[in-house]
């Protein structure tokens, strides 16, 4: 198999990053703070890219990218990193980010094992019959795995309707999960869920709401914490959030 350019030895020499965005769950500056992040902890040179509805107001080193428009609502869009020489990336490999993550160790990691085309968190979700794969970070040689999005594209309300989750805007992981399936999972640690890794959650014990007491902490080996569903980072930066504790480590890595 012959190696493109952006792979030399064990390990890439460049990375491209994609986020997506749209509507006002999160703001641009939600973007920016991403992109620094990255920078902040990603040694091998990058380029970041935002496909999005409204590029006004990034950072000028974003690429921005417009967001389709194929009828396709919710998280459903994000399948198309899986097109066929996405962003004109043919052949290189591209990180997808949720934009509600929290970097808080060094990303290093996502250079190696360049003879992976799909290397993707593992969901911690404990529901029988949940998808292995997480689409919270995932890395992807673009050109392959050309199926996840030609097999939806082709009739996406069959796939909606017969992978959704909770609500129809939600389910590609399942919709991964039927056309992959056997996943290579990231490094163990290295990407964790703030809700079941950071001791985030509080109980009611004796009428007392533990989520007062203590503070959210992610484990000391993580690079990634995922912050899937409620809340997002910025509910808990300064103070608790329902159930949720306080967790400071966000104002400490969460910032441009």
């Amino acid at each position: 198999m012959t190696k493109t350019s952006d792979e030399v030895g064990e390990r890439l020499t460049e990375i491209d990053i994609v986020c997506y965005r749209w509507g006002t769950l999160y703001s641009v500056q939600d973007v920016n703070i991403l992109r620094a992040s990255v920078a902040r902890h990603l040694t091998v040179p990058h380029r970041f890219h935002c496909v999005t509805d409204d590029p006004a107001g990034l950072h000028p080193e974003i690429a921005a990218h417009p967001l389709p428009d194929e009828g396709v609502d919710g998280i459903w869009r994000k399948l198309g990193t899986f097109r066929h020489d996405f962003l004109g990336l043919q052949g290189r490999h591209v990180v997808s980010l949720d934009i509600d993550i929290v970097i808080v160790g060094n990303l290093d990691f996502l250079a190696e094992r360049p003879d992976i085309d799909l290397w993707i968190a593992r969901n911690w979700a404990r529901k029988s019959g949940s998808a292995k794969g997480s689409g919270s970070v995932y890395r992807l040689k673009v050109g392959s795995h050309v199926q996840v999005w030609e097999d939806f594209i082709a009739d996406p309300a069959v796939a909606v309707e017969t992978y959704h989750g909770k609500t129809r805007q939600i389910g590609e992981q399942n919709w991964l999960q039927h056309k992959v399936g056997d996943f290579t999972f990231l490094p163990e640690g290295k990407v964790v869920s703030f809700k079941r890794h950071c001791g985030a959650r509080g109980r009611r014990l004796l009428g007392i709401d533990t989520s007062r007491f203590g503070v959210a902490r992610p484990p000391s080996n993580a690079a990634v914490v995922s912050f899937h569903g409620d809340p997002l980072p910025r509910d808990v930066m300064h103070s608790r959030h329902g159930r949720w504790r306080r967790a400071p480590f966000v104002a400490e890595h969460w910032h441009l």
